[in-house]
């Protein structure tokens, strides 16, 4: 799927709507701040924009150039010097540090191989660090009708991806459905939920 070409849609207003509850949802479990995090597929921004008084220290990844483009204007304008971008495969990574909480959004479904991505994530983590994974739960492939390239998981079960936090170490993993809304398909309200699913290293 080419990232680049979903930037012209990323912020549109359902997904500004999306990304507040997601935030929500996620600060939820990261405790007390500021923290040092890695968003994982940050896209342009809108979530840990939402969390930036959080953060003491951020790095938002992502592989899309355009997205990150779209980014790092966004954190000009705003003078949040504490939030640093990376672009690149996660795989193919080799950042020097680690971090307290890392996060995605909406991302996981998209990744053939997200256990593998989930290992290399707990990798960034520190001892006690949490992973906080949001995504879609099971869907019938209408969500990505129109993404004919999308070659992707059609969501996943609450269970599927606690046991895929444990297989790659973590412990306490624990999972809620927490969100529900439509999307617009030709015309018609498809109906989709969320889930987020918690582990600390």
């Amino acid at each position: 799927m080419d990232f680049n070409q979903l930037i012209l849609t990323e912020d549109e207003d359902i997904r500004v709507k999306r990304a507040h509850a997601v935030s929500i949802e996620i600060e939820s479990y990261m405790g007390h701040g500021p923290l040092e995090v890695m968003e994982f597929g940050c896209k342009t921004g809108l979530i840990s924009l939402n969390l930036k008084n959080k953060i003491s220290e951020g790095l938002l990844v992502d592989s899309s150039a355009e997205n990150i483009k779209e980014l790092e204007q966004k954190l000009r304008d705003r003078h949040l010097s504490h939030l640093q971008t990376y672009t690149g495969d996660i795989l193919e990574s080799d950042i020097d540090r680690q971090f307290d909480v890392i996060y995605s959004s909406m991302v996981m479904h998209h990744i053939k191989d997200f256990k593998a991505v989930i290992k290399k994530l707990v990798s960034y983590l520190k001892n006690n660090g949490k992973l906080i994974i949001v995504d879609l739960l099971p869907d019938s492939g209408e969500f990505h009708r129109h993404h004919l390239e999308f070659d992707g998981h059609h969501g996943f079960t609450i269970n599927e991806m606690v046991a895929a936090l444990k297989e790659a170490g973590l412990k306490e993993v624990t999972g809620r459905k927490f969100y529900s809304s439509y999307k617009p398909i030709e015309n018609k309200n498809h109906p989709y939920s969320l889930f987020s699913v918690i582990g600390m290293k």
